[in-house]
Protein backbone atom coordinates (compact mmCIF):
# COMPACT_ATOMS: atom_id res chain seq x y z
CA UNK A 1 0.00 0.00 0.00
CA UNK A 2 3.01 2.45 0.38
CA UNK A 3 3.06 4.02 -3.02
CA UNK A 4 -0.74 3.81 -3.24
CA UNK A 5 -1.01 5.99 -0.27
CA UNK A 6 1.62 8.06 -1.34
CA UNK A 7 0.70 8.76 -4.72
CA UNK A 8 -2.21 11.34 -3.56
CA UNK A 9 -0.96 12.79 -0.51
CA UNK A 10 0.84 16.20 -1.07
CA UNK A 11 0.10 19.81 -2.68
CA UNK A 12 1.69 22.50 -4.63
CA UNK A 13 0.67 26.19 -3.11
CA UNK A 14 0.40 28.45 -5.62
CA UNK A 15 -0.71 31.79 -6.95
CA UNK A 16 -4.60 30.72 -8.37
CA UNK A 17 -5.95 32.72 -11.73
CA UNK A 18 -8.91 34.51 -10.39
CA UNK A 19 -11.39 35.26 -12.99
CA UNK A 20 -14.53 33.47 -14.02
CA UNK A 21 -13.50 33.10 -18.05
CA UNK A 22 -10.28 30.94 -16.10
CA UNK A 23 -12.35 29.26 -14.19
CA UNK A 24 -15.05 28.32 -16.62
CA UNK A 25 -12.18 27.71 -19.07
CA UNK A 26 -9.99 25.50 -15.81
CA UNK A 27 -13.62 23.36 -15.59
CA UNK A 28 -14.23 22.05 -18.95
CA UNK A 29 -10.82 20.86 -18.76
CA UNK A 30 -11.63 18.90 -16.35
CA UNK A 31 -14.50 17.59 -17.62
CA UNK A 32 -12.61 16.73 -21.11
CA UNK A 33 -10.11 14.92 -19.57
CA UNK A 34 -12.45 13.09 -16.98
CA UNK A 35 -14.39 12.10 -20.49
CA UNK A 36 -11.05 11.17 -21.92
CA UNK A 37 -10.05 8.52 -19.15
CA UNK A 38 -13.43 7.34 -18.71
CA UNK A 39 -13.61 6.25 -22.25
CA UNK A 40 -10.06 3.99 -21.80
CA UNK A 41 -10.22 0.60 -22.36
CA UNK A 42 -6.35 -0.60 -21.83
CA UNK A 43 -4.08 1.37 -20.87
CA UNK A 44 -0.45 1.18 -19.83
CA UNK A 45 2.50 3.39 -18.95
CA UNK A 46 5.54 4.34 -17.05
CA UNK A 47 6.06 6.61 -14.11
CA UNK A 48 8.49 8.29 -11.60
CA UNK A 49 7.12 9.11 -8.41
CA UNK A 50 9.57 11.52 -6.20
CA UNK A 51 8.54 12.28 -2.53
CA UNK A 52 9.98 15.45 -1.06
CA UNK A 53 9.81 15.57 2.85
CA UNK A 54 9.44 19.31 4.62
CA UNK A 55 10.78 18.78 8.05
CA UNK A 56 14.02 16.18 7.09
CA UNK A 57 14.52 17.81 3.72
CA UNK A 58 15.09 13.82 2.35
CA UNK A 59 14.10 13.16 -1.48
CA UNK A 60 13.18 9.29 -2.30
CA UNK A 61 12.02 8.80 -6.19
CA UNK A 62 10.96 5.56 -7.35
CA UNK A 63 9.83 3.93 -10.62
CA UNK A 64 7.49 1.42 -11.98
CA UNK A 65 4.64 0.65 -14.48
CA UNK A 66 1.46 0.93 -14.04
CA UNK A 67 -1.48 -1.16 -15.59
CA UNK A 68 -5.29 -0.40 -15.95
CA UNK A 69 -8.34 -1.79 -17.49
CA UNK A 70 -12.10 -1.28 -17.73
CA UNK A 71 -11.43 2.26 -14.93
CA UNK A 72 -11.53 -0.56 -12.03
CA UNK A 73 -8.54 -2.37 -12.35
CA UNK A 74 -5.13 -2.25 -12.29
CA UNK A 75 -2.00 -3.15 -11.56
CA UNK A 76 1.14 -1.22 -10.17
CA UNK A 77 4.73 -2.80 -9.89
CA UNK A 78 8.19 -1.71 -8.82
CA UNK A 79 11.19 -3.01 -7.76
CA UNK A 80 10.09 -3.55 -3.98
CA UNK A 81 6.24 -3.96 -4.76
CA UNK A 82 3.79 -5.39 -7.09
CA UNK A 83 -0.07 -4.04 -6.12
CA UNK A 84 -3.00 -5.78 -8.45
CA UNK A 85 -6.52 -5.50 -8.05
CA UNK A 86 -9.31 -7.51 -9.93
CA UNK A 87 -11.86 -4.39 -8.79
CA UNK A 88 -12.85 -5.99 -5.81
CA UNK A 89 -10.08 -7.15 -4.20
CA UNK A 90 -6.46 -5.18 -3.53
CA UNK A 91 -3.55 -7.06 -2.93
CA UNK A 92 0.05 -5.53 -2.34
CA UNK A 93 3.04 -7.90 -2.50
CA UNK A 94 6.41 -6.19 -0.21
CA UNK A 95 9.06 -8.25 -2.14
CA UNK A 96 11.44 -7.64 -0.11
CA UNK A 97 9.78 -9.69 3.19
CA UNK A 98 7.52 -11.63 0.98
CA UNK A 99 4.55 -10.34 2.41
CA UNK A 100 0.88 -9.85 1.00
CA UNK A 101 -1.38 -7.82 2.79
CA UNK A 102 -5.28 -8.10 0.95
CA UNK A 103 -7.61 -5.86 1.65
CA UNK A 104 -10.76 -4.06 -0.45
CA UNK A 105 -9.75 -2.55 -3.94
CA UNK A 106 -13.06 0.25 -2.82
CA UNK A 107 -10.12 1.31 -0.23
CA UNK A 108 -7.65 2.35 -2.81
CA UNK A 109 -9.55 3.01 -5.99
CA UNK A 110 -9.53 6.78 -5.97
CA UNK A 111 -5.29 7.07 -5.26
CA UNK A 112 -5.01 6.05 -9.11
CA UNK A 113 -4.95 8.37 -12.06
CA UNK A 114 -6.33 5.60 -14.52
CA UNK A 115 -9.51 4.85 -12.27
CA UNK A 116 -12.52 6.35 -12.59
CA UNK A 117 -12.85 7.03 -8.75
CA UNK A 118 -9.97 9.43 -9.30
CA UNK A 119 -11.34 11.50 -11.34
CA UNK A 120 -14.74 11.67 -9.97
CA UNK A 121 -12.63 13.28 -6.78
CA UNK A 122 -11.39 16.15 -8.93
CA UNK A 123 -14.87 17.09 -10.20
CA UNK A 124 -16.59 16.31 -6.88
CA UNK A 125 -14.25 17.90 -4.12
CA UNK A 126 -12.11 20.66 -5.82
CA UNK A 127 -12.49 23.53 -7.70
CA UNK A 128 -10.08 24.07 -10.68
CA UNK A 129 -8.43 27.30 -12.06
CA UNK A 130 -5.84 28.29 -14.92
CA UNK A 131 -2.11 28.08 -13.89
CA UNK A 132 -1.38 31.52 -15.27
CA UNK A 133 2.45 31.03 -13.93
CA UNK A 134 3.31 27.71 -14.90
CA UNK A 135 6.65 26.65 -16.44
CA UNK A 136 5.16 23.74 -18.25
CA UNK A 137 5.55 25.28 -21.70
CA UNK A 138 3.00 23.32 -24.05
CA UNK A 139 1.12 21.43 -21.54
CA UNK A 140 -2.13 22.95 -20.05
CA UNK A 141 -1.74 23.83 -16.14
CA UNK A 142 -4.44 23.76 -13.35
CA UNK A 143 -4.54 24.40 -9.85
CA UNK A 144 -7.02 22.73 -7.81
CA UNK A 145 -7.88 23.97 -5.06
CA UNK A 146 -9.95 21.67 -2.30
CA UNK A 147 -14.22 22.72 -1.35
CA UNK A 148 -13.19 21.38 1.99
CA UNK A 149 -10.66 23.09 4.54
CA UNK A 150 -10.12 19.83 6.14
CA UNK A 151 -9.05 18.01 2.99
CA UNK A 152 -5.21 16.52 3.77
CA UNK A 153 -4.25 17.55 0.14
CA UNK A 154 -5.87 20.77 -0.23
CA UNK A 155 -4.39 22.17 -3.66
CA UNK A 156 -2.77 20.20 -6.72
CA UNK A 157 -1.38 20.64 -9.78
CA UNK A 158 -2.64 18.74 -13.17
CA UNK A 159 -0.20 19.24 -16.11
CA UNK A 160 -1.84 17.97 -19.07
CA UNK A 161 -1.18 17.24 -22.69
CA UNK A 162 -3.68 19.59 -24.62
CA UNK A 163 -3.35 16.84 -27.53
CA UNK A 164 -3.84 13.62 -26.04
CA UNK A 165 -5.86 14.90 -23.11
CA UNK A 166 -3.69 12.81 -20.88
CA UNK A 167 -2.25 14.22 -17.57
CA UNK A 168 1.17 14.26 -17.72
CA UNK A 169 2.43 15.06 -14.03
CA UNK A 170 0.47 15.42 -10.75
CA UNK A 171 2.14 17.59 -8.58
CA UNK A 172 -0.03 17.50 -4.44
CA UNK A 173 1.63 19.07 -0.87
CA UNK A 174 0.28 18.08 2.28
CA UNK A 175 -0.82 19.59 4.98
CA UNK A 176 2.60 19.50 6.47
CA UNK A 177 4.21 20.78 3.27
CA UNK A 178 5.48 17.36 2.49
CA UNK A 179 5.66 17.46 -1.52
CA UNK A 180 4.74 14.49 -3.97
CA UNK A 181 5.39 14.88 -7.57
CA UNK A 182 3.72 11.53 -9.68
CA UNK A 183 4.90 11.79 -13.41
CA UNK A 184 3.86 9.71 -16.32
CA UNK A 185 5.98 8.57 -19.50
CA UNK A 186 4.80 6.36 -22.30
CA UNK A 187 1.42 6.27 -22.31
CA UNK A 188 -0.27 3.01 -23.74
CA UNK A 189 -3.66 2.46 -24.78
CA UNK A 190 -3.16 -0.03 -27.44
CA UNK A 191 -2.06 -2.28 -25.00
CA UNK A 192 -4.28 -5.59 -24.91
CA UNK A 193 -4.95 -6.65 -21.25
CA UNK A 194 -7.66 -9.03 -20.24
CA UNK A 195 -9.10 -9.73 -17.07
CA UNK A 196 -6.17 -12.64 -16.39
CA UNK A 197 -3.96 -9.99 -15.75
CA UNK A 198 -5.11 -8.53 -12.91
CA UNK A 199 -5.56 -12.44 -11.11
CA UNK A 200 -2.87 -12.25 -8.09
CA UNK A 201 -1.39 -15.56 -6.89
CA UNK A 202 1.04 -15.53 -3.42
CA UNK A 203 4.52 -16.48 -3.65
CA UNK A 204 5.63 -19.87 -2.17
CA UNK A 205 6.04 -19.44 1.84
CA UNK A 206 4.29 -15.36 1.56
CA UNK A 207 2.97 -13.84 4.86
CA UNK A 208 -0.44 -13.60 4.22
CA UNK A 209 -2.21 -10.32 6.00
CA UNK A 210 -5.82 -9.97 5.46
CA UNK A 211 -7.59 -6.95 6.04
CA UNK A 212 -11.05 -7.67 4.61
Amino acid sequence: MKIINHVMTAVLFLLLANSAWADEKAEQWVKDVKKNYESLKNVSADFTQTFHWKLTGEVQQVKGKIYAREGNQFKIETADQLIVTDGKTLWTLNKANNQVVIDWAENAADENPFIHKFLEKFTQNYDAQMDVNSTEGALVSLLLTSKNEEQFVPFMRLSIDPKSKFIQKIEQTDINENVTTFEMQGIDTSISLSAQDFKFSAPENADIIDMR
